[in-house]
């Protein structure tokens, strides 16, 4: 079972809610970022993570997140800050503890990928 299936589709979009709407709208370190307002990046997140978390049906081919984020400046700092608030987020969602944990050490890594930047 991967973790798509174990997590679910209610959940991930739960999780991008509250890590979007909750966590980093009130996050003045990286919500800067955010010019255009959430709703977007709430929509491709959701779609993004449906996907790399496996959900049926999809071939997933990892994009180049650097490039993809090309027009935010996004430095190890802003991508330290983006990890934290989506564990903060993963704290507020009722999930198995491990997969918190196995979840939060993707988006480390998924945060690593975006550093665009040396500022």
């Amino acid at each position: 079972m991967n973790l798509y299936d174990q997590i679910g589709d209610e959940k991930i979009d739960l999780l991008i809610d509250i890590l979007y709407d909750e966590i980093i709208a009130n996050d003045d370190r990286i919500n800067i970022l955010f010019h255009n307002g959430f709703e977007k990046v709430k929509m491709e997140q959701k779609r993004f993570f449906r996907m790399y978390l496996g959900a049926p049906g999809n071939i997933f081919s990892m994009p180049n997140l650097k490039q993809k984020h090309y027009i935010f400046p996004i430095s190890a700092k802003e991508a330290r800050y983006w990890a934290e608030d989506f564990e903060k987020a993963l704290e507020k969602l009722e999930l198995d503890e491990t997969l918190k944990q196995f979840l939060a050490q993707k988006i480390r890594t998924l945060a690593s990928q975006m550093i665009n930047t040396v500022k």
